[in-house]
């Protein structure tokens, strides 16, 4: 018998349930990860992603194993394969959001006409969602409570278990056709891009470098982590966010490294379950997107279907989104975070809030356009994450921020980076001036001139006004409320 171990976002070997029980059979097996074009999440995401396949194709001839990576349409290349190899089951590790779902309808499509056994692997959550609920057996749509359940129900979650054997020789008994290439044509031509490059200076990608990232963060960063977090010019967090989104290393199994370390250290053990509990966030948005694919393009709340979104096709409308995209809003902490974004594919995450919060309440831009954005941008790019941060900052999903709450960025700013390092660091430009002046220049021009700094030129006008702005919210979200009120008439 020959099982087919399809590999979606999950580059590791251990702790990879899918690939243990293949290899616990003893029957061959052939490895693969399936590269669609078509099917990618972003250009960012697409650069990590070729390391990591490369990474991972190292990682499995070392232990005399193959790993197939086979391209093209999804929709022909997966069929094929099973046809041509005889395939009788398949196992893979369950994915939420696009474009893994529909690959995993298609895959589901398939594997019921020729009659194939299709398994999925729920490794990827801490529980299942299907056996994880409230009293009321419906899924969980605050975290809070969400949290609380989680930790009562922690008996349940199951470790995962390192590989299963030493070598991998069950899956070096086929040569993989036509596709002779470890790194797909597209992925090999992104990665010698400059941006690119550039992009992926001093990042380590893979199984191994991330447990000892991981093992760092414990050792040098953790203890300080509540207190630190949220500021953006510390070095403060793990930096793991591409790393776990990409499956170097499970979440439940951060789960139980950090319960050990509860248990062990009761100096470090507050700022374990600290971060544990944010760790818990993209859990609780895995759920969501499991529960709730519709919000991938549509708002979990349906009165913000009523809501008057700025014309996004006018000339002005663009003109906007594309000082958003560049850091040239004239909002100094707004301007920071999107310029850190394109410059190294990560945003700190209270920036990402701000910078959330200033497109869609501010500016009046549909939470898409910067859904989207995030989604080409980030490395880090997580269907999950990035949807349920988009709906919690505009206030259309579940848990909300509510409405009426606009972050100021320039009092978050004033809060979280009080002597202006961060925005020296991303606004150069900007650097002179004083630890007041810094945050809203436009308000110190006599300052800005003497140091040499003229709004317009050197650094651009605001390009919305902060008080006004956040008045047109408000009464835009009263009319989005009476239009979704039903007619008592």
């Amino acid at each position: 018998m020959t099982t087919l171990v399809w590999l979606q976002r999950e580059f590791r070997l251990d702790y990879l349930p899918a690939l243990n029980e293949a290899l616990n059979s003893g029957d061959d097996i052939i490895l693969a990860y399936f590269h669609d074009p078509e099917k990618t999440i972003g250009a960012a995401n697409s650069v990590w992603l070729a390391h990591a396949l490369e990474n991972l194709a190292a990682d499995v001839t070392n232990r005399k194993g193959k790993l197939w990576v086979v391209s093209g349409n999804f929709a022909d290349t997966f069929p094929k394969l099973l046809k041509n190899e005889s395939i009788q089951q398949v196992y893979y590790t369950f994915q939420v959001g696009e474009p893994f779902a529909s690959m995993q309808q298609q895959a589901l499509d398939v594997c019921k006409a020729l009659h194939v056994r299709l398994k999925p692997f729920f490794s990827e959550f801490w529980l299942k969602p299907t056996d994880f609920s409230n009293q009321q057996n419906r899924p969980y749509l605050v975290f809070t409570p969400f949290y609380n359940g989680l930790l009562k129900q922690q008996e349940h979650i199951q470790p995962l278990a390192r590989l299963a054997k030493e070598t991998l020789e069950q899956t070096a008994v086929k040569t993989c056709p036509n596709h002779p290439r470890t790194l797909p044509e597209d992925l090999h031509r992104l990665r010698q891009l400059p941006w690119a490059q550039k992009l992926m200076d001093s990042r380590q990608v893979g199984e191994t470098p991330t447990w000892q990232i991981l093992s760092e963060f414990i050792t040098e960063k953790l203890q300080d982590y509540p207190s630190d977090r949220d500021f953006p010019a510390y070095d403060a967090t793990s930096n793991l966010s591409t790393a776990l989104h990409f499956g170097h290393i499970p979440t439940r199994q951060l789960y139980f490294e950090l319960q050990a370390l509860i248990q062990s250290d009761a100096k470090v053990a507050p700022a374990a379950q600290s971060w544990l509990r944010q760790l818990a966030w993209r859990e609780f948005a895995r759920h969501l997107l499991f529960w709730f694919p519709q919000t991938q393009t549509e708002p979990f709340q349906d009165k913000y279907q009523q809501m008057l979104w700025r014309d996004d096709t006018s000339n002005d409308s663009q003109n906007l989104i594309e000082k958003w995209q560049r850091g040239l809003t004239g909002i100094p902490m707004i301007d920071a975070g999107m310029r850190e974004l394109w410059a190294t594919g990560i945003m700190h995450n209270r920036v990402r809030m701000l910078v959330a919060s200033f497109l869609t309440k501010n500016l009046n831009v549909h939470w898409l356009i910067g859904q989207h954005w995030f989604e080409d941008t980030l490395l880090d790019a997580d269907p999950a994450n990035n949807i349920m941060g988009w709906q919690w900052v505009a206030g259309c999903g579940v848990d909300a921020a509510p409405y009426y709450r606009l972050f100021n960025p320039v009092v978050q700013s004033e809060k979280f980076d009080a002597d202006g390092d961060y925005l020296k660091h991303w606004l150069p430009e900007l650097s002179a001036l004083s630890k007041k002046a810094i945050h809203q220049p436009w308000k110190y021009e006599s300052e800005c001139v003497e140091k040499g700094i003229f709004l317009g030129k050197t650094y651009p006008h605001p390009i919305v006004n902060l008080d006004e702005s956040r008045k047109a919210h408000m009464e835009r979200v009263q009319m989005m409320k009476k239009t979704a009120q039903p007619d008592n008439d």
